[in-house]
């Protein structure tokens, strides 16, 4: 697919409308491009891009609120708040954390960050063992701990 000015600008409007944070908008944005040129590159015939995208972007905009709302218990359980302008900016920093970590890692948390918890999905989309998939999945954990800094778990 050509990603045309008008791709990205229709794209970018959906993602908007989904999440107000401008900053979160255009992650979503990135990650449903790179989605799609991950499923490309491993040979996945997509008929129609475009609504590929914006799917994708509808169900990153869903777990990005389903991760949120899992986080409202923790504000009524007395817990010290975090301003609600603090959250994007950690949200970020986790998701910059991510990028700088080695590709095996990054592409396995991309994938739980979408929303995909299932250790047997994930390695049967990544075409790896079960087993494979759940000690790179604690080794990535681990990196990202490292480079957020304990404290920050």
């Amino acid at each position: 697919m050509d990603m045309t000015r008008d791709t990205l600008s229709r794209l970018r409007a959906r993602a908007r409308r989904l999440i107000p944070c401008s900053a979160e908008a255009e992650d979503l944005v990135q990650d449903a491009l790179l989605g799609y040129l991950e499923r490309s590159e491993h040979g996945a015939e997509i008929a129609a891009p475009l609504p590929y995208m914006m799917t994708a972007l509808r169900h990153g905009a869903r777990a990005q609120r389903r991760r949120a709302e899992r986080l409202s218990p923790l504000d009524s359980a007395g817990e010290p708040q975090t301003g609600d302008a603090e959250l994007p900016c950690f949200t970020g920093e986790v998701l910059r954390a991510v990028e700088r970590l080695p590709e095996p890692d990054r592409a396995l948390l991309r994938r739980v960050i979408a929303g995909e918890t299932q250790p047997a999905a994930l390695a049967r989309d990544m075409g790896l063992p079960p087993g494979t998939v759940m000690s790179r999945l604690a080794r990535a954990r681990r990196r990202l701990r490292a480079a957020l800094g304990e404290d920050a778990w």
